[in-house]
């Protein structure tokens, strides 16, 4: 196209009534958990359950939530008949419950009346921490206190659908499905019951795991962005292609990150940044890793992780290049969760949760460029304490 056909491309895309009225309808129904940004947030999910388990709460719905959640979580148990028949509003809701070697359960039920506990492990994005699972699964049952209930379950909740029959390591399988057709369940029995104000709040729950997890959009929605996109595709495309938001951050942090002191080993990637922190007593000793110059750990800067907008950082540990390395690598992943306070997800290879250095919105919403590298070279300060530092100490001290 010309420049004057772009130009005029676009314009027609700018003045087109579709584009208006999907503006309307995209923005028209408000909701308080993406308002709040909690959408992605696991531990604001685990506090939202966890006020629907728990019996004495503002939403008076006593055990009714626990019930409908056992029911589909142990559909095919015959202890469910039992179950169902009990007063479970002895139940204590405890949210991030610490065990023995410190690490915390997402959310602990203990009916103590009724000789029933159950561990719910919540994973919005991200998969589980090394030995996490096993570790939980240990503490309840060695537990002097629990030594003697009669039920004892383990729940893995994600938002990935499952196969009814798939065991993981002991846990029964649930999804963000499930937990809405309890909710769903609940407000066909106990809707009407509810007050206004904490029936509009539960909705607003719904819909929002309907639209950012289960991925459910509005079909009217749906098709008018088609509709826009058929008619408009030149000046869509035109807008695509110039709009190199990840070269040009990745350009920047480059150039910050290269200046700093408090790094080293650092390599420039496709899709990222990745270093060590300087001065560490014990390099040669991390390089036993299957990674990029054999280092088993790496702070991995601008990964634009699992196809998200935000320029974020994360420490990686990879597996060990001969097996016998294992328990070495057991050790690290310990020493850096205890000393940076952040926990590790995934299997074969550990990472921590993101920590955003910038968000698409903030890219948008600065005027210029010099605007953009302040925003990051605060960001990195903040790092620098959470991140850089505290990981120093661990490989320092291993």
């Amino acid at each position: 196209m010309t420049i004057k056909e772009q130009k005029q491309a676009l314009l027609q895309l700018l003045t087109s009534d579709d584009l208006a009225e999907l503006q309307v309808k995209s923005n028209y129904n408000f909701n308080i958990f993406q308002a709040l940004k909690l959408q992605n947030n696991e531990v604001k999910h685990s506090n939202f359950l966890g006020w629907l388990l728990t019996p004495f709460e503002s939403h008076h719905l006593m055990d009714s939530f626990l019930k409908e959640l056992l029911k589909i979580a142990l559909r095919n148990n015959t202890d469910l008949v039992n179950i169902l028949l009990k007063d479970l509003t002895d139940a204590k809701i405890t949210l991030e419950k610490t065990t023995n070697d410190g690490r915390r359960m997402d959310i602990f039920i203990d009916c103590p009346r009724n000789k029933l506990v159950c561990v719910i492990e919540n994973k919005v994005w991200s998969g589980e921490g090394c030995n996490q699972l096993e570790d939980y699964k240990k503490y309840v049952l060695n537990h002097d206190k629990y030594k003697d209930y009669e039920y004892k379950y383990f729940l893995f909740l994600t938002p990935h659908k499952y196969s009814p029959c798939e065991d993981y390591k002991g846990y029964i399988r649930i999804n963000y499905g499930d937990i809405l057709k309890a909710i769903n369940n609940l407000m066909k029995q106990c809707g009407c019951l509810l007050d206004d104000d904490i029936k509009i709040f539960i909705e607003h729950y719904i819909k929002m795991v309907e639209r950012n997890i289960m991925g459910e959009t509005d079909k009217e929605i749906v098709d008018l962005c088609r509709k826009i996109y058929r008619e408009n595709k030149s000046a869509i495309d035109l807008i695509i292609e110039n709009n190199n938001y990840k070269a040009d951050i990745l350009s920047l942090m480059e150039e910050i990150i290269k200046k700093r002191t408090d790094l080293q080993e650092i390599t420039i990637e496709s899709n990222g940044i990745i270093a060590l922190p300087s001065n560490l007593n014990n390099l040669n000793q991390l390089k036993y890793g299957e990674w990029t110059n054999d280092n088993i750990v790496q702070i991995h800067f601008i990964n634009f992780a699992q196809g998200h907008k935000d320029a974020c950082v994360e420490i990686l540990v990879a597996p060990p290049k001969n097996m016998d390395d294992n328990e070495k690598r057991k050790n690290l992943l310990k020493k850096i969760e205890e000393k940076t306070g952040l926990k590790f997800r995934g299997k074969d290879w550990n990472y921590t949760e993101p920590f955003n250095i910038l968000t698409y919105e903030d890219c948008l919403n600065y005027e210029n460029e010099q605007e953009i590298k302040a925003h990051i070279e605060r960001k990195m300060e903040e790092l620098k304490i959470k991140y850089i530092d505290a990981l120093r100490t661990a490989l320092n001290e291993l």
